[in-house]
């Protein structure tokens, strides 16, 4: 039996108690410590986790610690501020205080938590995760001006997009949006979409969409972009999209990224390494029916500019054909009227020249008759060689000169009849006239006005529609 006499546990208790109370009593602490065996019960709004201080060999300290109703509001101010949950492993400066039930034993109570030295540790956090992408994706991720540029920026987004990578989760109301907006739009375009789903938040999950990213690069498909969406949340949820795996995967893709995970105002770092950004699923959908009319817009207007520069040229070269027609009728009637002078010419010289011969050679005739008359026989025998060579020649000389002039009178009449009003119709020609006058140009036309269409077997009758003038 020990010599000092037993007490009561309870007794120990209550002065384990008071020794505390003494020692610590309603002071606080503000303690640097990690979140562990988490709990909430939410119909009480209590939270029972453990305060641990871990070490290079594990925990070094560890403390069992309790958040009532006003420790649960300050959670609740933590949790809209740093876009966290209040959960496991997660470093936190809280204010505590030390107290000890003899049933329940030691515990710390939470009062208040310093949201600002977590948002430190977030953003601390996402400088190194963007370190490291610099430091070991060099090749996808560099710097530019104080902004991180990736190959995926880098890529060009095709003017159409219609086959589409979509990671989400199968659940995912964000999703429903997506498909809702793309099934939905008036402008007729067709998709190909292919679904790889997995779950969108957690940091947990960040290696499981990492090999989704992986597989669509595996898929051997050429996409034309690959979407990333999720729907409504928490703000925490954004925090997979900054883990290093996620981002890498992204910035290396070989297809466009288009990020729509559904925040407003934080931009994540996989929104950093995509190619495009948009706000919400919906506004991804958007984007792309947006991007797509754009091109049929282009292609619309050009198909405009061509119809336009079609008539417009239609246009120049019935001028042109018109202005033709016109020179070869012009042309016709002066040829026309050169060989009529140049045959006019070539008769009065013809009938000049043999007018002349005649008269010669009836001068000639005259002279020999009267030498003839005074010496008949002499005459006779002296120039009677003489007048069968004259006879000779002009017998020989007259036809060859009939001739040669009937060829040219031939030649004549074929340029005539070529250049005649009839053959140039029947070479496709056509004569234009209003109101029976033969039109030289468009000067006086109107629309409206009835035309009339003269071609080698038939006269047309038209009306013009229009008259688009042309300058040069």
């Amino acid at each position: 039996m020990p010599d000092i006499a037993p007490i009561r546990l309870s007794d120990l208790a209550c002065a384990i108690r008071s020794k505390l109370d003494e020692g610590f009593g309603a002071r606080t602490w503000w303690v640097l410590a990690d979140v562990a065996n988490h709990r909430f019960y939410p119909q009480k709004d209590h939270h029972y986790f453990d305060l641990v201080e871990k070490g290079h060999r594990g925990i070094v300290a560890k403390c069992g610690s309790v958040a009532w109703a006003e420790g649960n509001r300050r959670i609740r101010a933590f949790e809209r501020a740093t876009g966290r949950p209040f959960g496991n492993d997660i470093h936190v400066l809280a204010c505590v205080s030390v107290e000890f039930h003899v049933v329940y034993g030691l515990k710390l109570t939470l009062h208040d938590i310093d949201a600002r030295f977590t948002l430190g540790q977030l953003e601390e956090q996402r400088q190194k995760t963007l370190e490291r992408l610099l430091r070991e994706a060099a090749a996808d991720v560099w710097m530019e001006d104080e902004s991180y540029i990736t190959t995926n920026a880098r890529l060009r987004l095709p003017p159409v997009i219609q086959r589409i990578a979509v990671v989400t989760s199968e659940s995912s109301a964000g999703y429903e949006d997506f498909m809702h907006s793309l099934a939905r739009q008036t402008d007729g375009y067709a998709f190909a979409l292919d679904p790889y789903f997995t779950r969108v938040q957690g940091t947990d999950n960040a290696l499981d969409l990492a090999d989704r990213l992986h597989e669509i690069r595996e898929a051997g498909i050429p996409y034309d972009a690959v979407v990333i969406i999720r729907g409504g949340g928490a703000q925490t949820d954004l925090l997979l999209f900054d883990e290093y795996p996620v981002a890498r995967a992204v910035a290396g893709m070989p297809f466009p990224v288009i990020t729509g995970i559904g925040h407003l105002r934080n931009e994540t770092i996989t929104d950093m390494m995509a190619h495009t950004v948009t706000k919400t699923p919906t506004e991804c959908a958007e984007f792309i029916l947006a991007r797509n009319r754009g091109f049929e817009e282009t292609v619309l207007s050009m198909q405009r500019d061509i119809a336009l520069r079609a008539q417009r040229l239609l246009a120049a070269r019935q001028r042109e054909l018109s202005n033709l027609h016109l020179r070869s009728i012009a042309l016709s009637r002066h040829a026309l009227d050169q060989q009529s002078r140049r045959l006019e010419e070539q008769r009065s010289r013809l009938s000049e020249r043999c007018r002349r011969q005649l008269q010669a050679r009836s001068r000639e005739l005259e002279r020999l008759a009267a030498v003839t008359e005074r010496s008949p026989g002499r005459l006779l025998e002296r120039n009677g060689e003489s007048l069968r060579r004259l006879r000779d020649s002009l017998l020989a000389g007259l036809p060859i000169l009939l001739a040669r002039h009937r060829s040219e009178l031939d030649l004549t009449a074929t340029v005539v009849r070529m250049a005649s009003p009839e053959e140039v119709l029947r070479r496709g020609f056509a004569i234009l006239r209003s109101e029976g006058r033969i039109l030289a140009d468009a000067s006086g036309l109107e629309p409206g006005m009835t035309l009339e269409v003269e071609t080698h077997d038939a006269t047309l009758t038209t009306t013009l529609t229009t008259k688009t003038p042309r300058h040069g």
